[in-house]
């Protein structure tokens, strides 16, 4: 059987020394793509662009859309005036992983979104964002980790139901943890399946539609070494094979 090509969201890269300052780059992490490989996946990195109409129609190309992490989400798109605790935006990347994620509804491909990827997909829906943790008031795990990328560190209380405990058989998963804004008002036609115990949106779900899971973890990072990391691409990747 012909492997499927998972389309992956780029970001940009700007070199601030040497010979090449200010020199632009397209990339993502090798994370994701050893992931999607490992899974049985070829990855396909979808380049960054402005022009959004050939950004929609690079989806065509694809079984399957990874929005991946990134910069903090323009605080605009979901009504608010940017706040103290924010961090670096990049409104046209937002604008760019919306388009992705339109034609990606538009033929209900298989979406998997990871951190930033998670905050997009709640935006796009009407949701909106704790700009920076400290504004959750029930916040009291630290959430950014600062360490070993792999490294778990917190624990994620999985809802029984949901596609992600079906997938790694546990509705308990000890993840890292690299964020510092999360999921606040939930968007139309998602769910939380995942919290941590400070009850931090750590998963979404539409199941209105086949695939289609969100984690404000980084199970790519974990890859290397979790076997629930490895199960859920696995997942993500053999959904894409029933794709046309």
């Amino acid at each position: 059987m012909k492997k499927p090509l998972i389309g992956i969201s780029g970001n940009t890269l700007r070199d601030t020394s040497g010979a090449y300052v200010d020199l632009i780059r397209s990339y993502v992490n090798q994370d994701y793509v050893r992931s999607i490989e490992e899974a049985g996946g070829i990855p396909i990195i979808i380049p960054f662009t402005e022009n959004l109409e050939q950004a929609k129609e690079t989806i065509d190309i694809v079984d399957g859309l990874l929005l991946t992490g990134g910069h903090d989400v323009y605080p605009l798109n979901y009504g608010e005036e940017p706040l103290r605790g924010i961090g670096d935006v990049f409104p046209e990347r937002d604008q760019f992983d919306f388009a992705l994620l339109a034609a990606a509804e538009a033929r209900n491909i298989p979406v998997f979104a990871i951190c930033r990827g998670c905050q997009i997909v709640n935006v796009y829906r009407g949701g909106s964002l704790y700009q920076d943790l400290p504004y959750d008031k029930n916040c009291t795990i630290k959430h950014s980790q600062n360490q070993t990328p792999s490294l778990p560190t917190h624990t994620v209380d999985i809802e029984p139901d949901s596609k992600l405990a079906q997938i790694i058989g546990t509705t308990t998963w000890i993840t890292n943890s690299h964020h510092h804004q999360t999921c606040r008002n939930i968007g139309e036609s998602l769910v939380v399946t995942g919290r941590a115990k400070d009850g931090t949106v750590e998963a979404l779900e539409d199941t209105n539609r086949p695939w289609f899971v969100a984690t404000q973890f980084h199970p790519e990072m974990m890859h290397v070494k979790d076997v629930h990391a490895k199960t859920l691409f696995k997942a993500f990747v053999d959904a894409t094979k029933e794709v046309n």
